[in-house]
């Protein structure tokens, strides 16, 4: 299946913006620590969610799914798990969390094997791995050095140990784990990236009243976490995620007409509301109120200078905009968006490009300047924000793009193309007809 989409002259409507993807999975995985029942309102339902959610099923938890909620019925740490392989598809976040919370179960001397998908089975994670082996686990590759799938055993005992901040995946697993590991942790980190998703997590552990101490050293940042604590069961409602409406936030900005976004915390701990600011600073108009934003489209945009190292998801649809923004835009210091479901920076440059964009590659980065953008066939890269940002591309070009892969949505924002068309967007996810 491949999505079509036509130029696009008009947005107007409401739409509410699910529930963030990142809240959701953290969300799931302290349910699942926690002993008791905890009930969550507003979770995205997605792939990487419900890949989550089959996880903790089979860590023990048992989990009704209804129409507006979710209980998860857990009886907490140690886990209790009866099957030999764990399998976390391609989530990143799913993946990465679940890796010390093997070390918190029942018979953890009988080593697990945890597998996941393609795309997962091309990132390293040698980092995280040497740093579980510092913390008392033991870590096999079952294939590919550096690779998943491994096999682990132990349990997790707390210790000192030292992780690469390239992702801040990494750091979030261990802080969210090491309080319930049997000892004090100390976790150092060199050049963290991603910090905004670093403060959801503390977020989630402040709420909890986990006790932590976070100091910085130059280009270190050192966690110290206090072991044999407890998560308590919650009944919470999830965010809406200022990832997903990202897409209608630069969609509503480059299209004429007027869009409202429900759902979305401005005080939110997700970085990704920075995209309001940037665009503000850029010229476009946005309303903001405690529920919800107001985007009149087809204002002129000022081109930028964008440090997106927080803010690695937003560089496709910062690109987007970016070609029609007057002057020069330049992305930079984001070069960790090469490790994403595909290298973003080259998928968009690519992308772009054969949609007659005036774009430059760089390590970190992208410069593009205005320019008018051309329909035309393009590839999504297996990226659900690839194929999302190249939609609006295609919104805001003349004739028709073609963009593959567009399943790929699914991983986080399987209604995106009916909401987009529910504002008059033209799309359509088909099959393309070969001769």
């Amino acid at each position: 299946m491949s999505l079509f989409v036509n130029k696009t002259t008009m947005l107007a409507g409401r739409v509410v913006v699910p529930g963030s993807k990142s809240h959701s999975i953290r969300a799931v995985f302290l349910s699942l620590m926690a002993s008791g029942d905890s009930i969550l309102l507003n979770m995205l339902d997605s792939d990487d969610t419900q890949t989550a959610l089959t996880v903790c099923r089979n860590l023990g938890a048992n989990i009704v799914e209804a129409k507006n909620s979710l209980m998860i019925k857990s009886n907490g740490l140690p886990l209790t798990i009866h099957s030999q392989t764990v399998y976390s598809g391609d989530s990143g976040v799913t993946t990465h969390f679940v890796m010390p919370i093997l070390g918190l179960r029942n018979n953890a001397d009988q080593s697990i094997i945890l597998d996941c998908g393609e795309q997962m089975r091309t990132r390293p994670i040698h980092s995280l791995v040497d740093a579980l082996r510092n913390l008392g686990l033991t870590v096999h590759y079952v294939q590919n050095e550096n690779k998943l799938p491994v096999r682990i055993s132990g349990r997790l005992m707390g210790g000192n140990a030292e992780v690469d901040g390239v992702t801040s995946q990494y750091l979030s697993a261990l802080l969210f784990a090491l309080p319930c590991a049997s000892g004090d942790s100390e976790i150092i980190v060199k050049n963290l990236q991603e910090r905004p998703y670093i403060d959801m997590t503390l977020h989630w552990l402040k709420s909890q009243a986990i006790q932590f101490q976070h100091r910085a050293i130059g280009d270190c940042d050192i966690y110290q976490i206090k072991g044999g604590q407890q998560y308590k069961n919650i009944h919470t409602a999830i965010p809406g995620d200022f990832s997903s409406a990202s897409f209608f936030i630069a969609a509503g900005v480059l299209v004429p007409g007027e869009i409202v976004l429900e759902g979305l915390d401005i005080n939110d701990s997700q970085g990704d509301k920075r995209l309001i600011a940037i665009l503000q600073d850029m010229g476009a108009d946005i309303d903001i109120t405690p529920k919800q934003l107001t985007i009149r489209g087809g204002k002129k945009l000022m081109g930028a200078r964008i440090d997106a190292n927080d803010i690695p998801d937003l560089l496709p649809v910062l690109a987007v905009l970016g070609t029609f923004a007057t002057g020069k835009t330049e992305i930079f210091n984001v070069a960790h968006a090469r490790i994403k479901e595909t290298d973003r920076i080259r998928s968009m440059a690519k992308g772009l490009a054969r949609m007659g964009a005036k774009i430059e590659e760089k390590e970190d980065g992208l410069t593009l300047f205005q320019g008018r953008l051309q329909g035309a066939e393009v590839e999504g890269k297996g990226d659900h924000r690839t194929v999302m940002a190249l939609s609006i591309a295609g919104m805001i070009a003349d004739g028709k793009t073609i963009i593959s892969d567009d399943s790929a949505i699914n991983k986080t924002f399987p209604t995106f193309v009916a909401l987009m068309k529910s504002l008059g967007a033209k799309m359509e996810s088909k099959n393309v007809v070969t001769a």
